[in-house]
């Protein structure tokens, strides 16, 4: 029985594309990628007119990170957190007194200035924070809760693999006159 037309051919043709194979350059690996949890604590500075209302008072907050590394000195990193800030003294001539809480969520990116599992990076965020203000003076009483733009700014240092501090100045609002931008000092530990 006669073969087909070309099938000849054929181990010519297996043998031309194992050659072509060798070859070929290798592909170049591609950048490993890292995501990881973690979790962190913060203590946070009032400032302007928030810093007024609370006479000064420092607020404590916990949070939660989710970081995706991106190679190349870049990484992102949504950020969620619960911060609280104790009932302030009277103040003023009413003798007001204030409580604050937010939640914020924040969408951050991370640029690192070196190569490796430690070194300095910058932080750039944006966001939102939910607040809740109570104030009550002697004969009443308000609350208020609104949602405001969050802007995130700072500088962060890897101590070490699952651990890191950080500073980040927090530009935020309450109402139109009123301030509530905080600084906050953060160590998270990775997981």
């Amino acid at each position: 029985m006669p073969l087909p037309r070309g099938l000849y051919l054929l181990p010519l043709a297996l043998v031309g594309l194992g050659l072509a194979a060798e070859d070929a350059p290798e592909k170049a690996p591609k950048p490993r990628r890292c995501e990881a949890f973690g979790a962190s604590i913060q203590a946070n500075l009032p400032l302007r007119d928030l810093q007024d209302d609370l006479d000064h008072r420092t607020g404590l907050g916990l949070g939660l990170q989710w970081t995706h590394d991106h190679g190349d000195f870049h990484a992102s990193r949504t950020r969620f957190e619960w911060n609280v800030f104790p009932e302030s003294h009277p103040v003023g001539p009413l003798g007001t007194t204030t409580y604050a809480k937010n939640l914020v969520l924040s969408f951050d990116h991370l640029w690192r200035l070196s190569d490796g599992p430690t070194g300095v990076y910058l932080v750039g965020g944006l966001g939102g924070v939910r607040w809740t203000l109570d104030q009550k003076t002697p004969t009443a009483s308000s609350d208020l809760q609104t949602t405001k733009l969050a802007v995130t700014a700072g500088v962060g240092l890897q101590v070490a693999r699952h651990l890191s501090l950080e500073g980040r100045y927090v530009f935020s609002g309450i109402q139109k006159t009123f301030d509530a931008n905080t600084v906050q000092m953060s160590l998270g530990w990775r997981f």
